[in-house]
């Protein structure tokens, strides 16, 4: 069983994905301000929630990463596979991007690649994902990457 705490970072053509350590807790509280909004987070609670993180990862439950883009180092989101079972080869794929990031192109690089790591890295055999609300451009990057739509919120993929 792979050490998920060598998968870092991860490249893309556009984007870096590493720890949340490496992100301002500011940009992740704004990511999960955005994601959130009815729930007030302060700083502390953040950088809390990434030390938990981190924690999971270093114990194998969980790989999530922060998402910087290559070219200017900025934050945009985060993604990753939480919860993970390397032993069922199953994980929920994440991927959440700040509003202005949420293009065809950027979330299409993001899935592309972490399904590609989902399989050949991770040796995943089945993967889903759980939208918090329908999202027409995901559905269609997640339908072209053969994900099997079960709800208008929830999609899986096997191998």
């Amino acid at each position: 069983m792979p050490k998920l705490e060598k998968y870092h970072p991860i490249l893309t053509p556009h984007y870096t994905l590493d720890w949340l350590t490496k992100a301002r807790v500011k940009d992740v509280s704004t990511l999960q301000s955005q994601a959130q909004p009815d729930q007030a987070l302060t700083m502390l609670a953040t950088a809390d929630g990434i030390n938990q993180t981190m924690r999971e990862i270093f114990h194998d439950q969980k790989l999530v990463w922060g998402i910087t883009q290559r070219s200017n180092n900025h934050f945009i989101g985060q993604a990753g596979f939480d919860p993970l079972d390397l032993t069922a080869k199953t994980g929920q794929l994440t991927v959440t991007v700040l509003a202005e990031q949420a293009s065809t192109a950027v979330l299409t690089e993001l899935y592309q690649r972490l399904v590609d790591f989902a399989t050949h890295e991770l040796g995943l055999t089945e993967l889903r994902v759980t939208l918090p609300q329908p999202d027409p451009i995901v559905a269609a990057i997640l339908t072209q990457l053969n994900f099997t739509s079960t709800t208008p919120t929830v999609f899986t993929w096997q191998v």
